[in-house]
């Protein structure tokens, strides 16, 4: 349904229309990520004036708010999937230094970059790198 060059495409939408629809990808996707209920009539400045004027458009708007709501949706459940099974207590020392790991581990995941927590050695001691290890390779292997 959306094209793999540029901004996303809608396949029903004419080109003339596409603001619509990348305005409806990008309002679905903010509601779907908050989780709130599936209602694109909530952003009135851009759903309203669209359905009124110009049905197709309103079409339009919706086809992207859709695809923006459900795939957002998708990317809150599997993060919600992400176990830290193993991990160090919340609010200790070892848990901050596993989630500092976490959060490096799946940003080089998502570049592409291969799983190699040490590229971050700057950001802890060899007391805690053992949680840093710990929580680097667990989310990047979840990102991958």
């Amino acid at each position: 349904m959306m094209g793999m060059t540029g901004a996303a495409q809608a396949s029903e939408c004419p080109l003339k229309w596409q603001h619509a629809y990348e305005t409806g990808v990008r309002d679905g996707g903010a509601d779907g990520a908050r989780q709130r209920d599936y209602d694109p009539t909530r952003h009135n400045r851009h759903f309203h004036a669209l359905v009124k004027t110009r049905p197709s458009r309103g079409d339009c708007y919706n086809e992207g708010y859709n695809i923006g709501y459900e795939n957002a949706i998708a990317d809150v459940q599997n993060r919600g999937r992400h176990s830290h099974s193993g991990a160090p207590e919340v609010g200790s020392n070892e848990r901050a230094y596993y989630d500092d790991g976490c959060h490096e581990g799946a940003g080089d995941a998502k570049m592409g970059m291969s799983m190699a927590y040490e590229r971050h050695s700057n950001m802890y001691d060899t007391r805690f790198e053992p949680y840093f290890k710990q929580g680097y390779e667990a989310c990047w292997r979840h990102y991958r």
